[in-house]
């Protein structure tokens, strides 16, 4: 999956029909764990995606004179 073709809502989505099937259904231990590798895998890209768009955040606010500014995003 690379970055020009990655889809934050379809990856969910993946995501979220590979945990349904391997709560649900009934496979081989085999398939299960390629579920598994491939839920991990789909999960990682995901957890980067996110934290990229965290660090692309900006959070606009007033300084002291009413001017705006930007900032950038700090965890708390």
């Amino acid at each position: 999956m690379n970055e020009e073709s990655f889809n934050f809502e379809e990856s969910m989505e993946k995501l979220e029909k590979i945990v349904k099937s391997l709560e649900s259904e009934n496979k081989s231990l085999e398939k299960n764990i390629k579920l598994f590798e491939e839920g991990l895998a789909i999960s990682k890209k995901l957890q980067e995606h996110l934290e990229s768009a965290e660090k692309k955040i900006e959070v606009l606010s007033k300084d002291q004179n009413g001017d705006i500014k930007t900032e950038t995003f700090e965890e708390k």
